[in-house]
This record gives C-alpha cells, sequence and structure tokens, in this order.
C-alpha cells in the first residue's frame, strides 16, 4: 500500500497537468475561433473597400474625361471669340 501512494500522488499531478494543458487548449481554440471571425469580417470589409475603389476610379475618369471636353469648349469658344474681334477690327481698317 505503501507504494501505490506515490504512483496515486504522481497519476493525480499528472491528471492535473493533463487538465491544465486541456483548459489552455480549449482558450486557444477560443482565440483561434475568434481569430478567424475577426479575420473573415476583415476580410469582407476589404472587399467592400475594393468595390468603393473601384467604383470610385470609375467615377473619377468620367469626371475627368467630362471636364476635358468643358475644357476643350471653352477654349474653342474663345478662339472664336479672338477670330471675331480680329476679323472685327480688320474690316474696320479695311
Amino acid at each position: 500500500m505503501e507504494g501505490s501512494a506515490p504512483g496515486n500522488r504522481r497519476l493525480q499531478q499528472t491528471q492535473a497537468q493533463v487538465d491544465e494543458v486541456v483548459d489552455i487548449m480549449r482558450v486557444n481554440v477560443d482565440k483561434v475561433l475568434e481569430r478567424d471571425s475577426k479575420l473573415s469580417e476583415l476580410d469582407d470589409r476589404a472587399d467592400a473597400l475594393q468595390a468603393g475603389a473601384s467604383q470610385f476610379e470609375t467615377s473619377a475618369a468620367k469626371l475627368k474625361r467630362k471636364f476635358w471636353w468643358k475644357n476643350c469648349k471653352v477654349c474653342i469658344n474663345l478662339l472664336l471669340l479672338i477670330l471675331a474681334i480680329v476679323l472685327t477690327l480688320a474690316s474696320f481698317r479695311g
């Protein structure tokens, strides 16, 4: 009986260590699951940002083109105005 008491105590210590490791692993699994959830949420947000960026890029290109044409129209009108002034001045001299 004396020999079994230290063996019993050793078994209990080992069981306590196993229980502690199991508890630590449960916490680790919970952390991994939480991390996975956060990563999934972050991935969804990244996808939404990418879609928004693509839409912004398209809108910016359209706006750039619109103002380029507007600028061309202003330049053409300015040239026509200058030409009209020159022709008017030339008609008074001639």
